[in-house]
């Protein structure tokens, strides 16, 4: 009893002292809400069942994969009431490489949620996974992640997705295979499941996935301006409201030489150009510097494949990510999100993307996922050569010049051997001077293939140290491919030469340039010696 009056009477103690105090006043304890961190999921107790579908053996043997066989569609997870995809993984052992392609762009991954009939994801599994134009490579970022197999080699590559995929009535995924041979992969889905959807299912937009396919066209924009976005590459096009996630663009450069200065425009809820969200070009989407030709790997962006095929820089296959998981664009009504293929939209080459992002049901039709051998990577083959063509870059090796650089380029439009020589001339009396094999003596009919352009300057020809034609003049200044008008001079005559067996020196020296032009740059396609 003594103790009850005594905490009565230094509560009632306290109180008074409050009162007394006037002016001071007791803050209510605000809400912690746990530590936002990746790790933070694990430790919160909740009501929620751990499962997770797979192709292991039923009979409990060790034939832990599934056949899908040509025009099969196989259930990869049935999954009733309400709950969330965490992680999803798969593999495969394939020798062959022309069996892989058909892997990872012929079997097509598809999605469905809460009982809706049209799918809110539809790609080739391998681009959903970041696998672009059928050539793996590590990705290291929070959302994909590609794990290499024994020697690092394309026998066997680990593809993992950790995108949550919540539904509230059941969830279906599936694979369809729409090419020639049997395809078989292991695979994972490990997800969660509720007794009644949770409070927060509410708020939570549907996972969308999207693929898409097009070969862009070179695109003379007025002054070399894109003011409004019309003939960019089309990533993504939903109407509702949600949130971009991110998505994987692949960029099959054809054309050679850098592919990039696209810029990313955004148009949110039906906004015209210029739209909120506009970048200033390719590398900077992707968090790289100027013209990125290595690969690299992060938690939000990556340029994960640059094939630098055959030596030249950015030819070839190349592929790209940015993840929004961290600063998602949001959008009301609709959303658009583009990219210029090219400085407005100036270059031809083969593009690809899945996009990812969140929305509320129901989504829009998506637009048709391209056919089969639309959709297949780019075979490149052998480049096409003029018929007894002596290819000038070919000789770059032994070749002498001033102080400027030389190389063989990949450009936009026609070449012999897909390329030129470029010859950064700055001044009068620059030169480049080839060695050229003549297989036996004779005279011969010297023609040359010859780039033009408005900052191309003068040159003669001087073969084994003697004027040979008369000066040509490069310059051209309307037309042709990109702002500097390039275009081929074809077979342009040079005169007759008597020339014995062995190396001569071809010496293009620079002797001024026309008044309109802006630079002494050369180009040399191909030498042609026609014996008379």
């Amino acid at each position: 009893m003594r103790r009850v009056t005594y905490l009565g009477y230094s509560s009632l103690l306290l109180l008074l002292g409050a009162l007394s105090t006037g002016c001071q006043t007791v803050t209510p304890a605000v809400a912690v809400p746990p530590p936002a961190t990746p790790l933070t999921d694990a430790m919160m107790v909740r009501d929620a069942s751990s499962h997770r579908a797979s192709s292991y053996d039923h009979t409990g043997g060790n034939v832990d994969w599934v056949i899908v066989k040509p025009g099969e569609t196989k259930s990869f997870a049935e999954i009733a009431g309400a709950g969330c995809i965490k992680h999803f993984y798969w593999t495969y052992i394939i020798e062959k490489e022309e069996t892989r392609k058909h892997l990872f762009r012929d079997l097509i991954l598809r999605m469905y949620w809460d009982g809706e009939t049209a799918a809110s994801v539809e790609s080739p599994i391998g681009d959903f996974f970041g696998i672009s134009n059928a050539t793996p490579r590590p990705i290291k970022s929070l959302g994909l992640v590609v794990n290499p197999g024994a020697d690092s080699n394309d026998l066997s590559w680990g593809l993992n997705s950790y995108f949550p995929m919540p539904f509230a009535k059941g969830a279906r995924i599936e694979v369809t295979n729409e090419g020639p041979v049997d395809l078989g992969i292991w695979y994972h889905i490990d997800y969660e499941t509720y007794p009644t959807p949770p409070a927060w299912m509410n708020t939570a937009g549907r996972f969308h996935a999207q693929f898409r396919h097009e070969r862009t066209k070179a695109y003379a924009a007025p002054k070399g301006a894109n003011s409004d976005g019309k003939e960019n590459y089309t990533i993504l096009e939903a109407t509702g409201r949600g949130s971009l996630a991110g998505y994987v663009l692949g960029v099959d450069n054809i054309s050679g030489g850098w592919w990039g200065e696209g810029d990313d425009m955004v148009f949110i809820d039906g906004e015209t150009w210029p739209p909120s969200f506009h970048g200033t070009g390719s590398e900077e989407i992707f968090g790289g510097g100027a013209c990125p030709n290595v690969e690299y790997s992060g938690p939000y962006t990556g340029f994960h494949l640059v094939e630098n095929r055959e030596g030249d820089k950015w030819f070839g296959k190349n592929a790209m990510y940015r993840l929004f998981v961290n600063d998602p664009i949001r959008f009301d009504k609709s959303i658009r999100v583009t990219i210029e293929h090219g400085h407005a939209d100036d270059q031809g080459n083969d593009y690809s993307s899945v996009a990812f992002w969140y929305q509320n049901e129901p989504h829009a039709t998506f637009a048709p996922l391209p056919a089969k051998d639309e959709r297949a990577p780019y075979v490149y083959g052998t480049d096409p050569c003029i018929e007894g063509a002596i290819e000038a870059e070919r000789l770059l090796k032994t070749a002498e010049h001033s102080k400027d650089p030389a190389q063989g380029i990949r450009f936009p439009g026609t070449w012999s051997n897909a390329r030129f020589l470029f010859f950064i001339a700055n001044a009068p009396d620059d030169f480049i001077t080839l060695r050229v094999p003549v297989e036996s003596d004779g005279e011969y009919d010297i023609s040359l293939y010859l780039a033009k352009a408005s900052d191309f300057g003068v040159f003669q020809l001087k073969v084994d140290g003697k004027d040979v034609g008369a000066p040509f003049d490069a310059y051209n200044g309307a037309g042709g491919e990109s702002p500097t008008h390039v275009v081929r001079a074809e077979n342009v005559p040079f005169g007759s030469l008597k020339l014995p067996a062995g190396e001569h020196t071809f010496e293009f020296r620079v002797v001024g340039k026309n008044d309109r032009a802006t630079n002494y740059y050369m180009g040399i396609d191909c030498i042609l010696l026609k014996r008379k």
